[in-house]
């Protein structure tokens, strides 16, 4: 007897040997077994996935000498013929090839006969979707009222060509794409049936590489086994079909991720070099992204490599990765020099990684002023309207205007530089004397009366307790959210230390958050109205002097120091890499 190939020697004769598609079988069988039989069926499906062997199986289940049954002995004489397709009561037509109105008035003519045998007669046309609309008038009416012994079953892969009056009059049944992981299973059954050493990961390099098509893996293992003999490794896969290993991909991922494109590029030209299909990589690394993905959505119980790389990269990068990359599939699938297509896809990448998005952004602005929900206004810098005097003057927060398109950040430069201002802070030397049973006021007194750092909220806190060279100070709840800055745990270490220069031992400082919440401020007066400006900075022309502009007001030398201490500007000015430029004051 002559070789038959895998693909024809292990095709499914029965039901439960159909793979991956038990929602069809089950329905098939029920059908069988309540006496529901349609009288046409649809299959529809990708290549290789079983739609004509299901079809054929029907057939058997149907003419079988025991049938109608939903086990189908395949045995009989009926059973035997049906599986060498030389029986004459199922028909398979290919509707390529017989797709014209004259091969359905046939069709029409011979279906009025008894079957031969069994007691259906079949017609199963594969590719249905080839025949034309006028093959498809002409079926119309025996699909709708079939003589009782017809049945008809359909394949298809283009179900959306088969016109809606057809489609109307069947029972349409999906086939799906199998998983990896049950072709891989499938394969190893073959190979250990046909005495065959299969690597399990040669196995899941076929699988994947097969796309979902049972039959595609089946007759890619037959081509593996005629390239190396018994005993197939991954290795044998990947120089056979040009697959790139899974640990070149993982390897050109971590690299694309932290934003080597040195390291990436020298990798596809390795792979360039070794003969490797850059299509089939383009894709392959998609696949992985697509899995990383996945990963960060729904987080596998056990660790995988994808759901380690999915630790350096946000969801929303990854989106814009796949969307890159889903672009540069289309190019380089039309394009005769694939190498510098997908090296110059890579840079690009590299580059849309290192763009700081506008989420971004705001996800910084956030963590600077607290890691609260939402970005919390910069703080406002306070200033009188006029040069200060002796007397009490009120003072009115600068407004912050947020940036736009064609609004600047910071105001135009002016060419008179501010000079340096030495701040007047006052002294970071506790009191001489401090005292054992509360060491903790004066410290939050210095700590509050010091303007650049803004802890002026530390007076509500209390002292608890000192458990040996520990203290403990009690702050009330709503302060928590104030002690999550980054700036807090610099504060914490000045404490520490200068508690410990004060006791002569090496303090530890503990916060508890169950104090009692200070009673809240008196609301605040009224702001007087800016007086208008006593002099212009030039001239006005005529049409100036019809509308009044506002002067800046002036700002105190200390003021602007304590401003530019600040460690919340210092922070903004080194993310904006920017400096503050000041107007000259008014005169």
């Amino acid at each position: 007897m002559s070789y038959r190939v895998f693909a024809r020697k292990y095709r499914p004769q029965r039901f439960e040997e159909v793979v991956g598609q038990e929602h069809i079988t089950r329905t098939l069988q029920n059908a069988i077994k309540g006496s529901r039989l349609a009288q046409a069926y649809l299959f529809v499906g990708p290549r290789g996935v079983g739609k004509t062997s299901t079809a054929r199986i029907l057939a058997k289940a149907l003419n079988c000498q025991k049938g109608p049954t939903d086990n189908p002995c395949g045995v009989c004489d009926a059973c035997l013929e049906i599986a060498e397709g030389r029986s004459l009561d199922v028909m398979e037509i290919d509707g390529a090839s017989n797709n014209s109105v004259e091969s359905i008035r046939t069709l029409r003519e011979n279906a009025a006969y008894a079957p031969a045998r069994g007691p259906y007669k079949v017609y199963l046309i594969d590719e249905v979707h080839m025949l034309t609309t006028a093959a498809f008038n002409a079926l119309l009416k025996t699909l709708e009222e079939p003589p009782e012994h017809v049945k008809f079953l359909f394949a298809t892969t283009e179900a959306q060509k088969v016109p809606a009056t057809i489609l109307s009059r069947c029972q349409r049944f999906d086939l799906r794409r199998l998983t990896p992981e049950l072709i891989a299973g499938h394969l190893l059954y073959i190979a250990k049936s046909e005495e065959i050493a299969l690597d399990p990961a040669a196995a899941d390099a076929i699988a994947r590489g097969a796309d979902g098509a049972l039959r595609d893996a089946e007759s890619m293992l037959d081509q593996v086994v005629a390239f190396c003999g018994t005993t197939i490794t991954a290795a044998d896969v990947h120089q056979v079909f040009g697959f790139t290993p899974r640990e070149s991909l993982l390897q050109l991922s971590h690299a694309l991720l932290n934003r080597d494109t040195h390291s990436a590029l020298s990798l596809v030209k390795s792979q360039s070099e070794a003969g490797k299909d850059l299509s089939r990589l383009l894709a392959d690394l998609v696949g992985l992204l697509r899995d990383i993905l996945i990963s960060k959505v729904h987080p596998p119980e056990t660790a995988t490599p994808e759901s380690e790389l999915g630790k350096v990269i946000a969801q929303e990068k990854l989106l814009l990765l796949l969307d890159h990359f889903g672009e540069a599939e289309g190019r380089l699938r039309w394009t005769s020099d694939k190498k510098l297509q997908l090296d110059v896809a890579l840079i690009k990448a590299v580059h849309l990684l290192e763009e700081v998005s506008l989420s971004d952004l705001l996800d910084i602005l956030t963590d600077l002023h607290g890691g609260g929900s939402l970005p919390v206004p910069a703080p406002r810098l306070t200033v009188p309207l006029t040069t200060p005097t002796p007397q009490a003057t009120p003072s009115i927060p600068m407004p912050v205007v947020a940036p736009t398109a064609t609004t600047p950040l910071i105001p135009p430069a002016i060419e008179t530089p501010v000079p340096a201002v030495t701040p007047s802070t006052p002294s970071q030397q506790l009191p001489t004397s401090i005292s054992e049973s509360d060491p903790w006021h004066h410290i939050a007194m210095e700590l509050a009366s010091d303007s650049p750092l803004k802890f002026g909220w530390i007076e509500d806190s209390n002292f608890v307790e000192r458990e040996g060279d520990t203290i403990v100070v009690e702050f009330p709840p709503s302060l928590e959210s104030k002690t999550q800055t980054l700036f807090w745990p610099q504060a914490v270490k000045k404490i520490e230390e200068l508690l410990s220069a004060s006791l002569g031992a090496v303090i530890t400082l503990e916060s508890r958050f169950s104090g009692i919440e200070p009673p809240a401020p008196p609301e605040p007066a009224p702001l007087p109205a800016a007086p208008a400006a006593s002099k212009p900075l030039s001239k006005p022309s005529n049409s100036e002097a019809k509308t009044s502009e506002p002067t800046l007001p002036a700002i105190s030398p200390e003021e602007l120091a304590a401003f530019k201490n600040d460690p919340l500007i210092k922070q903004a000015l080194e993310i904006f890499q920017a400096e503050i430029l000041i107007s000259p004051q008014t005169t």
